[in-house]
C-alpha cells in the first residue's frame, strides 16, 4: 500500500523563471521530477529541498533541456540550496550564484545535511562569498561528481563534516570536481570523515591548503587518489588522519607539497603515501612530521622534484627512542635537500632524482616521465609500498617493476590528460566502475545526464539511521 501511494504521488513539474520556486519545490515525493526552464531564478531565502525518494523512484531536479542554463541567484541570505533530512535525491546541472551584495550578505552555495543517497552532479557554484559546497550532519553514500566550485571570497570549496567530529560523512564519493580560486582550503575532510573516495578532482589557486585530510576517529581510511593540486597558498595535502594517498600530482605550493601531523586527536595511523609526484614547492616536497612510531605509516615510491629547494624532511627519533622506526619508507626519488635523518643509516629511503629533467615538460604541468627518467622502474615492488593497479592517467601499473611517482611510463609521450585549468579528462563516466565504492545513487531511466547512474546499497531502517564505523 505504501509503495502504491508513493508511485501514485509521483509527478513531473516544469518551473519557469518568475514562478514561486520555493513553494513548487517544497514537497518532494518518490519519483518526482522537477524540471527548470532556462533562466535566472532570484531567491530571497534558501531553497530547502526535503524528500524521501527510493532507489527505484529517486527524486530528480535538473534543467528542462540539455544545455539550458538554470541560474539560482541568491539575493537574500544563507545557502542558495539546502537538501536536508532526505534520501535518494539527484540535483544536477544547476548554477548557484550570488548578486553584487555577496560579500555583505555572506552567501554560501549548496548544503547537504543529515541525508543519505544524495547525488549532486554537474552543478556550478560560482561567485558566492562563503562555503561553496558543504556536507554537514550525519550523512552517508553521498556522490559529488563533476561539479565546479569557484570564486569564493571567504570560503572553502568543498567542506565535509562539522570540524569537531560531532557529525560525519561516510561511504561516499567525491570525484571529478573542479575547485579553484577559493579563499581557504580546496577540499576539507573534517575529523570523523571516513571510508570515502576523493578521486580525479582538480584543485588550484587556493588561499590555504589544497586538501585537508583529518582523522577518521577510528573509522576506515579515506582514499585520496589521482587528484591534481597546484598553486595553493598553503600546503598541497595537509594530512592528520588515516588515508590511502596515491597517484596525486601536487606542485607550485606556497608551503610543503605534503605535510603530516599527529594532533591531539591522535589520528595519524594507517596513513599510506605512495606513488605521488611533488614538484616546485616553496616548502619541502614532503615534510613527514610525527611520521615515526604510528602503526601503518608508509611513504614509498614517491617522486619529489625540487632541485634548488627542499626535497624531503623526515624526523629521525632513533637517538631519543632507542629503537628503529615502525614506519615504512622506501624508494622515493628525490631532487632537492633531504634532511632529518641519516641517509647512511637508511640508504633505501631515498634515490637521487633528475629534477625537472625527469618529466616531459614540468614548466607546462606535464609531469609524465621522459624516456630514461630516474623514476622509471625505480619503485619498490613489495606489497609494503601499496602499489596501485593504475596510475594518474588510469594506465596499468607494472607491479613487478613499478615506476616512482604518479605516472607509469608506457611510451614516449603522455597518453593521458595533461594537467590544465579544467576538469580532469579520465574517459570514465558515472557507473563505469571507475568510481565504485560499493554503492552510488541514483538512476531514473538515465534521466540524470544521459549516463549510467551509480547505485548505493539499500537504506537501512528508515534510511536516515547512520552508524559510525569503529575498529
Amino acid at each position: 500500500m505504501i509503495i502504491w501511494l508513493a508511485a501514485a504521488l509521483a509527478a513531473d513539474v516544469t518551473i519557469s523563471a518568475g514562478d514561486n520556486i520555493a513553494t513548487l519545490t517544497s514537497s518532494l515525493n518518490p519519483g518526482d521530477t522537477v524540471l527548470f526552464e532556462a533562466g535566472t531564478y532570484d531567491i530571497e531565502a534558501p531553497l530547502v529541498w526535503t524528500g524521501l525518494g527510493t532507489e527505484e523512484e529517486p527524486i530528480l531536479l535538473q534543467p528542462a533541456e540539455s544545455g539550458g542554463e538554470v541560474i539560482i541567484r541568491n539575493i537574500g541570505y544563507g545557502y542558495g540550496v539546502e537538501v536536508r533530512e532526505s534520501a535518494f535525491i539527484i540535483v544536477e546541472g544547476l548554477t548557484i550564484t550570488g548578486d553584487e551584495n555577496a560579500e555583505y550578505n555572506g552567501y554560501s552555495g549548496l548544503l547537504v545535511a543529515d541525508s543519505t543517497d544524495i547525488v549532486v552532479r554537474n552543478v556550478t557554484i560560482d561567485g558566492v562569498w562563503n562555503t561553496g559546497l558543504r556536507v554537514d550532519g550525519d550523512t552517508s553514500r553521498i556522490t559529488l561528481e563533476g561539479n565546479e566550485v569557484a570564486n569564493l571570497g571567504n570560503g572553502t570549496g568543498i567542506s565535509i563534516g562539522c570540524g569537531d567530529a560531532s557529525c560525519w560523512m561516510q561511504d561516499s564519493l567525491i570525484a571529478g570536481n573542479l575547485v579553484h580560486d577559493v579563499a581557504y582550503t580546496g577540499i576539507s575532510l573534517s575529523p570523523g570523515t571516513q571510508n570515502n573516495e576523493f578521486r580525479d578532482n582538480v584543485v588550484f589557486r587556493t588561499g590555504d591548503s589544497g586538501f585537508y585530510i583529518g582523522p577518521t576517529e577510528n573509522g576506515p581510511q579515506n582514499i585520496v587518489e589521482a587528484n591534481a593540486v597546484w598553486q595553493t597558498g598553503g600546503v598541497g595535502l595537509y594530512v592528520e588522519g588515516s588515508a590511502l594517498i596515491r597517484n596525486n600530482v601536487v606542485f607550485e605550493t606556497g608551503d610543503d607539497g605534503i605535510y603530516t601531523n599527529n594532533d591531539d586527536r591522535n589520528g595519524l595511523y594507517d596513513t599510506v603515501i605512495s606513488h605521488n609526484t611533488f614538484a616546485r614547492t616553496e616548502g619541502y616536497g614532503a615534510y613527514l612530521n610525527d611520521f615515526y612510531e604510528g602503526s601503518g605509516l608508509v611513504f614509498a615510491n614517491n617522486a619529489i622534484a625540487n632541485p634548488t629547494g627542499y626535497g624531503l624532511y623526515w624526523e629521525d627519533d632513533f637517538e631519543y627512542l632507542g629503537v628503529g622506526p615502525s614506519s615504512f619508507l622506501s624508494n622515493n626519488v628525490v631532487a632537492g635537500l633531504v634532511e632529518g635523518f641519516g641517509q647512511l643509516d637508511y640508504p633505501g629511503y631515498v634515490i637521487a632524482g633528475g629534477g625537472y629533467a625527469d618529466f616531459v615538460d614540468a614548466d607546462n604541468f606535464d609531469f609524465y616521465p621522459v624516456t630514461g627518467s630516474t623514476v622509471v622502474d625505480a619503485g619498490d615492488a613489495s606489497g609494503d609500498a601499496y602499489i596501485p593497479d593504475v596510475d594518474f592517467n588510469g594506465s596499468i601499473r607494472q607491479g613487478d617493476q613499478p615506476d616512482a611517482g604518479a605516472y607509469e611510463y608506457v611510451g614516449g609521450t603522455n597518453p593521458g590528460w595533461v594537467i590544465q585549468e579544467s576538469f580532469k579528462e579520465t574517459g570514465a563516466t558515472a557507473g563505469s566502475g571507475r568510481f565504485d565504492v560499493g554503492g552510488g545513487c541514483c538512476g531514473k531511466d538515465n534521466a540524470a545526464g544521459g549516463t549510467e547512474a551509480l547505485f548505493f546499497l539499500p537504506l537501512m531502517g528508515l534510511g536516515l539511521g547512520l552508524r559510525r564505523r569503529r575498529s
